[in-house]
């Protein structure tokens, strides 16, 4: 059985507990000789570092009594998430190449990790996990459709994810608390692996849309539905305390991650550059929404034991043949 990373020196908590941190795979992508395909051009993408939002100083109060429970509501939608990091096994059937397989076997081992390293933080703030807001359940679904999967759940879904550790906890958590040193330590190490994640879904999806551009419109209705469910996901905390010095940047800072969402996508080929007319979006989303009905349905089929040769630089045989045994 694969253990998390017992090689790496481990990360110290508040308590003097160490932690495994989540390291990238000791297995290399791949071998010297292998000729990995292109990737498209994600210049400007959170792969290579995006302004992200500023809340210019602002943070919580971590001895404030509904401070820490507006965090244990954030910190648990992210255990959750990290929770159905388990879905990239199904990714990983599905694979269509060897890079692609290598690729979702590093990262179950990562969420896997993430997953203990959010425990920890937990441990060390004294809070108790709440359960998962249904926009998070939505936007976290599940689906047996390939390429729906690489968009949703790496290119979109955890590109979304990753503005929220990087932007919202890694600037709101304040410096002064003895906690958050440590804590800020392993959300980066959080932060650097799902960078990548997102920089794999966005070439895999460029790859997928090449193959399939008939895509590119459901992507964009599908995209569009999801956002449209982000602002219930704050109502309740930005409403609350709108004075909050965090709180109340909330609602700026979820139309920035709808527009970096909007600019994803247009880098990567379906969403278009001007606002398409309502009619247009309209039949869009319907068809997003069918595609996702359907992905709900659809049973995965695996590829790499029916490419192997080729994704391992052999010629397949037009015919396979069985050697002759007397």
């Amino acid at each position: 059985m694969a253990t998390l990373d017992s090689d790496t020196a481990p990360v110290t908590g508040p308590d003097g507990a160490s932690t495994p941190d989540a390291t990238p795979d000791a297995t290399p992508d791949a071998t010297p000789d292998a000729t990995p395909e292109p990737a498209p051009d994600l210049s400007g993408s959170l792969a290579e570092g995006d302004g992200g939002y500023d809340f210019k100083g602002a943070t919580f109060d971590l001895n404030d009594g509904a401070d820490r429970e507006v965090l244990c509501f954030i910190l648990s939608q992210a255990l959750f998430g990290e929770a159905t990091g388990v879905y990239c096994g199904r990714s990983l059937y599905a694979a269509r190449s060897l890079e692609a397989a290598r690729f979702y076997t590093r990262q179950a081992r990562q969420e896997l990790g993430h997953l203990q390293l959010f425990a920890d933080i937990f441990r060390a703030l004294e809070l108790e996990p709440m359960p998962p807001h249904w926009v998070i359940r939505v936007l976290s679904s599940h689906n047996n459709y390939y390429p729906l999967k690489v968009l949703m759940e790496h290119a979109i879904g955890e590109g979304m994810v990753l503005d929220i550790f990087k932007d919202l906890l890694l600037q709101t958590l304040p410096d002064s608390d003895p906690r958050v040193p440590a804590i800020k330590k392993k959300l980066r190490v959080v932060v650097r692996e799902e960078a990548e994640h997102v920089a794999w879904g966005e070439k895999e999806t460029a790859a997928i849309l090449r193959d399939k551009p008939w895509l590119r419109t459901p992507f964009m209705g599908l995209v569009d539905l999801q956002l449209s469910t982000l602002p219930a996901l704050v109502s309740r905390l930005e409403g609350a305390r709108p004075d909050h010095p965090v709180l109340g940047q909330l609602g700026p800072f979820v139309e920035h991650v709808r527009e970096r969402v909007r600019r994803q996508g247009q880098r990567l080929g379906f969403y278009p550059e001007q606002a398409p007319p309502r009619w247009k979006r309209a039949l869009a989303m319907a068809a997003g929404a069918a595609l996702f009905a359907r992905s709900q349905v659809a049973r995965a089929h695996s590829q790499l034991d029916k490419n192997y040769l080729s994704e391992l630089g052999f010629e397949p045989s037009p015919r396979a043949r069985s050697p002759h045994v007397r």
